[in-house]
């Protein structure tokens, strides 16, 4: 079957290898009619991973940013902490075939949501 729309809340954030994102994306491609859509979301890295964050940190309440480290990242060990710029995922949708690869932040640039679409005519 094909699909006019996929939705995925970020399954990217539990997959810390590029090549399976990359072929999630290569799934969702082959799964979408002409001119179907994806719509996803990803995790950008923070401040103590990378000098060229993207998050806007006047927006981030710090003390709640520590609290939320402390419970997801030191108590539960969550393992969704995997992280990719907005450059990087873009080239990852570009590469299976994705066209108007559009992005939506949230105001802190924290977990944007991307919209990208499967051309018109089959490659």
């Amino acid at each position: 079957d094909e699909f006019d729309l996929i939705s995925s809340n970020g399954l990217n954030v539990y997959e810390p290898d590029d090549e399976k994102v990359t072929e999630l994306y290569r799934q969702f491609y082959k799964a979408l009619k002409c001119g179907g859509k994806l719509i996803t979301s990803f995790l950008t890295y923070p401040p103590t991973l990378t000098n060229q964050c993207e998050w806007d940190m006047s927006k981030i309440n710090r003390h709640d940013l520590l609290l939320q480290k402390n419970i997801f990242v030191d108590i539960i060990e969550a393992k969704w902490r995997c992280f990719r710029s907005t450059e990087q995922t873009k080239t990852q949708l570009e590469a299976v075939g994705f066209c108007d690869v559009e992005f939506s932040g949230d105001e802190a640039r924290m977990f944007p949501t991307v919209i990208a679409y499967k051309n018109s005519v089959n490659k």
